[in-house]
């Protein structure tokens, strides 16, 4: 006799109607179905709350287990010394340009994650002394209270530096009342400065007096040395214009290991300067309001070692004929870069420098006007006089809003340079021929321009490319032609990218 399941067998191949004997059968059969079902979901269930249950205890059993493998971890068997050089390591500056103080300049804040680590990596870098190389510190609005609070927490900082020269940054005004007790702070550093910037704010001529009772030997004392000091910064500023009655005097002798100097002055003006420069190897200098060519002459005149330098100029109340029968020669400088608002008259000299191992050069002027600019004539007889064609690889003219028009000029000054390995060009537009004479030798050409009509500028960029591929194929360039954003360049860039919207893919267009 046929089984119930066996009767359906020919139902479940088949699209017809099912006899109601069948379909009772099959309902039947559902129902054994469903309650089998009902048994099998409250096993799973069952079993996935015990699942749960067992992750839950996994994951408290794994992390005993993982405070027992740390305190196995090899880790802990590294010395705190270990782990305070890694910590110093990671939060060097390799790209400072001053290698002396890259050690020290801005650490502290690079090493706060390590500190948050853990407790014994907090008293790690506790120990790191050059977390705690650099005091910065703006007293120009702070109370007698608060200037007391500050000084005692650089001097808890300064202590964790242990031997290590300290980088001291501080800005003040002279006429503070608390003006005494900020130098005598000063003082308290002064065997253990290796860097200072100091920011100071005068109103009268008699805030100046500070400037003696900083670098000048105190009464009580015979020498007021600083041992370790290898950078000095000195900004003064006045709102008010101040004429000094004496000169800029800071003794050369008190600072036997002084090799970085920068100083900048503004509102205010001194009749002569004193500056410890003959063992100066990068001096940054100015902007120093109301000085002469011949105060330049003075101060550079003595810094017969330079190897780099900065001259930040206004303008002068005069400036040499080439004529003169004056020199600044600067034998071992390598580096020079002059920033002049001022337009210099044709036939002058800026300075009469002779830097005859003169390896890079950059000249920044922010004069407004379309007219020409006669500095490349200026620098062309600079490098002449100075006769380092062999020695300049790099050559930067930003001229601003000027341009180069002169041709000619441009030829020459690119003729006395025949090594350059690197030009760069700013200004606001380029005739066809300007780069007619770039040097064979140059690999990095970038010329940056704020005119917003192209077609000179790119004529002559493209012309320039193929005719030093015709002359050297095989040598590799790096150029790049560069219209910076005006109120034009603006609207054209939002056109060309609404017309890329619209065509879509198929416009490749680029505009820099």
């Amino acid at each position: 006799m046929l089984s119930v399941t066996d009767r359906l067998q020919s139902l479940y191949a088949s699209n017809r109607p099912p006899s109601p004997q069948e379909a009772s059968a099959a309902a039947e059969l559902l129902q054994v179905c469903d309650r089998k079902l009902q048994v099998v979901d409250t096993r799973i269930t069952a079993l996935e709350r015990e699942l749960e249950e067992l992750k839950a205890q996994r994951s408290i059993i794994e992390g005993e287990r993982h405070r027992y493998v740390d305190i196995l971890s090899a880790r802990r068997l590294l010395p705190p010394e270990i782990i305070g050089r890694f910590m110093e390591s990671a939060c060097m500056n390799d790209n400072d340009d001053d290698s002396e103080s890259s050690q020290s300049l801005g650490t502290h804040h690079q090493g706060l994650p390590y500190m948050l680590v853990s407790r014994e990596w907090y008293r790690t870098a506790c120990g790191v002394a050059h977390f705690w190389t650099e005091l910065d510190m703006d007293l120009t609005n702070s109370s007698a209270e608060e200037i007391q609070e500050i000084f005692l927490k650089a001097t808890n900082r300064s202590a964790r530096a242990a031997e290590i020269p300290l980088s001291l940054k501080i800005a003040f005004s002279a006429a503070a009342p608390s003006s005494t007790q900020i130098v005598d702070f000063i003082h308290s550093l002064i065997s253990r400065l290796g860097h200072i910037t100091l920011r100071l704010y005068v109103d009268s001529i008699s805030d100046l007096q500070i400037l003696n009772s900083l670098f000048h030997n105190p009464p009580s004392s015979s020498t007021l040395l600083w041992p370790t000091l290898h950078t000095l910064q000195i900004f003064i500023q006045s709102v008010d214009r101040i004429a000094a009655e004496s000169e800029l005097s800071i003794p050369s002798a008190n600072f036997p290991l002084l090799r970085t100097a920068a100083i900048s002055l503004l509102g205010v003006v001194f009749p002569s300067y004193q500056m410890p420069c003959s063992d100066l190897i990068r001096l940054d200098l100015g902007p120093l309001s109301e000085l002469t060519s011949p105060k330049y002459v003075h101060i550079l005149g003595t810094c017969t070692n330079l190897r780099s330098l900065r001259l930040r100029m206004q303008c002068l109340y005069r400036v040499f004929d080439d004529t003169d029968n004056i020199a600044i020669i600067l034998p071992h400088l390598t580096h020079l870069h002059i920033e002049s608002p001022a337009k210099e008259e044709p036939g002058r000299s800026l300075l009469p420098l002779q830097l005859p191992s003169l390896q890079s050069c950059i000249y920044t002027t922010s004069t407004s006007g379309c007219y020409y600019c006669p500095i490349i004539a200026q620098l062309t007889r600079l490098f002449a006089r100075s006769g380092c064609s062999e020695s300049m690889e790099y050559l930067e003219l930003d001229l601003g809003f000027e341009a180069f028009y002169r041709v000619g000029d441009l030829d020459d000054l690119l003729l006395e340079v025949p090594c350059l390995t690197a030009l760069k060009l700013s200004g606001f537009r380029m005739e066809m021929h300007a780069l007619r004479n770039v040097p064979l030798s140059v690999r990095e050409l970038s010329i940056n321009l704020s005119r917003h009509i192209l077609d000179e500028s790119r004529g002559a960029f493209v012309k320039y490319l193929y005719s030093r591929f015709d002359a050297s194929p095989d040598d590799p360039l790096k150029a790049r032609l560069h219209f910076v954003d005006t109120r034009y360049t603006f609207a054209v860039r939002e056109r060309l990218e609404s017309l890329k919207n619209k065509v879509g893919s198929s416009l490749d267009a680029v505009m820099d």
